[in-house]
């Protein structure tokens, strides 16, 4: 399996350091996120990106998984999103994951699946146009949140250009739960990537508050309470290889620390995985 590192996180850091650091971790590469403000810009990709992967390269890493706001509901006639998926493509990389669609007060929420349907196949049609797969990410508070609305909206679809990107993280901590062994299978041939985080319910708020302080806080896979092993047993029997994500959303005391943490927990996912 490919491990990539989601480097929401480091912002800040020049470039040639990030690459050195994810490859120092033992990542295969980071994510190609596309996002104002970071290493690779929207307006400015097609200059952006051929550099970033260039740093990756120089580092010895690969980049072939990306992230960008490519707004389901514009696909496929949008040339400017297609344009960005192009621009991927003809730097290497072959699966993208677009935009999350969020779940917002007063929808329609009985038209959600039929939406999420037209976006699925939308999102099929770009793929086949610009030779990348689209894919979905399972996230809380979005639609879809599971892999029984995600299943429903890509079925009968191309898996080539359209996949789904299971999250047992945002699964817990956020919106979606289902036991890993039925999302695997049910996603089956679409299951496109698989997001790496976990989470744990502490008791660290006020006990006399309504959740009586009982809050979820992301947390390292090593420290959370997410049975990987399982997850990755469940993964490869329908064939899954990866990728696989690492998305550190926890605190840590300095950007050292952070580093040290990503690592330790690289190092335990891959294990998980059955990989050194």
């Amino acid at each position: 399996m490919d491990f990539y590192l989601f480097a929401k996180s480091f912002q800040a850091m020049p470039l040639e350091e990030m690459m050195q650091a994810t490859a120092a971790c033992g990542f295969n590469g980071p994510t190609a996120l596309v996002r104002n403000g970071y290493w690779v810009q929207a307006d400015s990709m097609a200059r952006d990106l051929p550099v970033f992967v260039k740093a990756a390269e120089k580092a010895g890493l690969t980049v072939s998984y990306g992230s960008a706001d490519i707004n389901l509901d514009r696909l496929p006639d949008d040339e400017k999103m297609l344009d960005m998926l192009r621009c991927f493509a003809a730097n290497g990389v072959t699966m993208v994951r677009v935009q999350h669609v969020p779940k917002r007060e007063g929808d329609d929420v009985r038209g959600y699946a039929q939406r999420f349907r037209r976006q699925a196949a939308a999102a099929e049609t770009a793929g086949a146009k610009t030779g990348v797969r689209c894919v979905i990410q399972l996230h809380g508070h979005c639609y879809p949140h599971n892999a029984t609305a995600a299943y429903a909206g890509v079925q009968g679809l191309d898996p080539r250009y359209v996949g789904v990107k299971m999250d047992p993280g945002n699964n817990l901590c956020q919106e979606g739960y289902e036991l890993f062994s039925y999302q695997a299978q049910l996603l089956g041939e679409y299951l496109a990537a698989l997001g790496a985080k976990d989470c744990a319910r502490l008791r660290t708020g006020n006990k006399n508050a309504p959740d009586k302080g009982w809050q979820m806080q992301w947390m390292p896979a090593d420290e959370g309470c997410i049975d990987y092993t399982d997850v990755f047993a469940q993964v490869r029997r329908v064939g899954f290889n990866g990728p696989v994500i690492l998305m550190p959303f926890y605190e840590a005391a300095s950007q050292q620390n952070l580093w040290q943490t990503v690592k330790r927990e690289l190092q335990y996912i891959k294990r998980c995985a059955g990989e050194r």
